[in-house]
């Protein structure tokens, strides 16, 4: 008998504790987060009552812990990290108790359930997922997306909740964060349904429906107007508890569908592990993933496999994809646009670390090492982004040398560059920056023949990433115009094609068209 089929109850058993135990603790969230915000008024005894049933998951994932077989079906690495989310949950007593004497503020509360809490339990369910379907990680990425869609509404809940209780929507910058969890579950949303059987579709199609559910729409549609403000207002938190515990109940149905389907028989119409299989929305892109750093030098089936998880979405400008200090869900790619890595102080002033632009990946430490983000990221024009599952890209490395190799290339590369920016932010004038940065987007630009440089994003975003204020960034440009360049808008017209030839150096003389020519002016630093 194969071992895999007799391990797997094991497997699928210890899936649906997780589930069962993250569900009880989104609940457990949500009811603090009214607890809190009405200073004890609302659902105390309801609040005792999610406590218990946390506690009841917990022991029963516990129970499923302590079976010999699981540390064989998920191997120790694995089950050592379903220890750890059962010391958490031992550790909720403190929190708890600091709930009851008002101690805590809504915000760290939540924060504590969501990343303390939750997004280990996530990323343990999504990789014993992925054992459990490795022969069709499709499936394991359909469930993915429908546990980060569930676990999006849960923290929707949360956040309403404070909302609702504190009469906060005036607040645009509260507002924007809830549009921005809205917007996520969209995404995920449609990776799922791009995914999923027709069946599961169907289900989901079923449980989403009504009257409940489109209520819940028409508040999404309010909160996108700050004319909606009153209408908002006379909502009670209760009832947004209710109508949101309604929507995370259902789409518990179908989480529990698809945990319990990860072996069955395929009738999935989307992906495949074909290496050529791949989405419309992929398929564009196919040139450019291959020469990705990340990508370059695996096997066309290993991609293949690793794609089946990936997602491609367009963004608009202004788009958050992360915040710092948040946990990240997903490995996101650059297709094409412009992304910030920033960070903010309390007084609201930002400092820019990086732009990264098509090739680049965002924040990939943080996944490696499966820790907050250190910085915040926002897209500053319309980007396309390829994002994969954080725990699929942790399997992966520890399963294929090649992908891990090009992942530490990929952070030397970064750290490489990074020591070159403060080199030139800390060394170098506000010409010499600016020159530098004028040649690095002719170059990036790569026509031999045009002397325009179109800039790509804001005026003060570049003063920014150059460690500059725009006046000063200002009066550089200035400069230049003196020296024969043509400056309209955003478009820079240099007067000959080496005109910023003196301000290259290493970092930028390998990519020049004019690198090893007798053309060069060997003028680089």
């Amino acid at each position: 008998m194969d071992s895999k089929v007799t391990l797997e109850p094991v497997t699928v058993s210890a899936l649906l504790a997780l589930g069962e135990l993250a569900h009880h603790l989104q609940l457990e969230r949500g009811c603090t987060a009214l607890f809190i915000d009405s200073d004890g008024e609302i659902y105390p005894d309801q609040l005792s009552q999610h406590r218990k049933a946390t506690n009841r998951a917990a022991s029963a994932l516990n129970n499923v812990s302590k079976n010999p077989a699981l540390a064989t079906g998920i191997g120790t690495a694995t089950l050592q990290k379903v220890q750890d989310i059962l010391d958490v949950t031992q550790n909720l007593q403190k929190q708890r108790g600091q709930v009851d004497r008002f101690e805590i503020s809504f915000a760290r509360s939540t924060n504590y359930y969501t990343y303390s809490a939750l997004s280990p339990i996530l990323d343990v369910q999504i990789e014993i997922a992925l054992h459990i379907a490795s022969k069709e990680p499709t499936r394991a990425t359909a469930y993915a997306n429908l546990l980060q869609w569930k676990e999006r509404v849960g923290r929707e809940r949360a956040w309403g909740i404070h909302g609702f209780c504190n009469q906060v929507f005036k607040n645009r910058e509260f507002t924007e964060r809830m549009l921005t969890l809205i917007d996520e579950q969209g995404a995920y949303k449609r990776s799922f349904l791009s995914l999923a059987s027709p069946s599961q579709r169907q289900l989901v199609e079923k449980v989403t429906s009504g009257y409940v559910m489109q209520f819940v729409e028409d508040i999404h549609t309010m909160l996108a107007s700050e004319d909606n403000t009153k209408e908002l207002e006379n909502i009670s938190p209760v009832t947004w508890f209710e109508l949101l515990s309604g929507k995370v109940e259902r789409l518990k149905l179908v989480e529990i569908e698809l945990a319990s389907h990860l072996t069955g028989a395929s009738d999935l119409t989307a992906h495949t592990t074909s290496p050529i299989a791949v989405s419309n929305a992929l398929e564009r892109h196919m040139p450019l993933i291959r020469a990705l750093p990340a990508f370059s030098k695996l096997e066309e089936k290993e991609l293949g496999s690793l794609l089946a998880h990936a997602n491609v979405q367009d963004y608009e400008k202004g788009k958050l994809l992360f915040l710092q200090s948040e946990p990240l869900s997903r490995f996101y790619l650059i297709l094409s646009g412009w992304v910030k890595l920033f960070k903010g102080s309390g007084a609201g002033d930002e400092a820019v670390l990086q732009m990264l632009s098509a090739g680049d990946s965002i924040m990939e430490a943080a996944i490696l090492l499966n820790i907050p983000s250190a910085a915040s990221a926002q897209v500053v024009e319309k980007t396309v982004l390829l994002s994969l599952p954080a725990p699929v890209v942790r399997q992966v490395l520890q399963d294929n040398n090649a992908f891990a190799l090009n992942m530490i290339g990929n952070l030397s590369m970064r750290s490489q560059n990074l020591i070159q920016q403060i080199e030139h932010s800390r060394l170098r004038n506000a010409a010499e920056r600016v020159g530098w940065y004028l040649l690095k987007l002719g170059i990036e630009e790569g026509s031999e023949n045009t002397t325009s440089i179109r800039l790509p994003y804001d005026k003060s975003l570049i003063a920014s990433y150059l460690d500059m204020t725009p006046e000063t960034f200002s009066r550089t440009l200035k400069k230049f115009r003196a020296q024969g360049f043509r400056i309209e808008n955003d478009t820079i017209t240099q007067p000959h094609p080496k005109a910023l030839c003196a301000y290259c150096d290493e970092s930028l003389a390998n990519a020049c068209l004019y690198h090893d020519d007798p053309d060069c002016p060997g003028t680089y630093l």
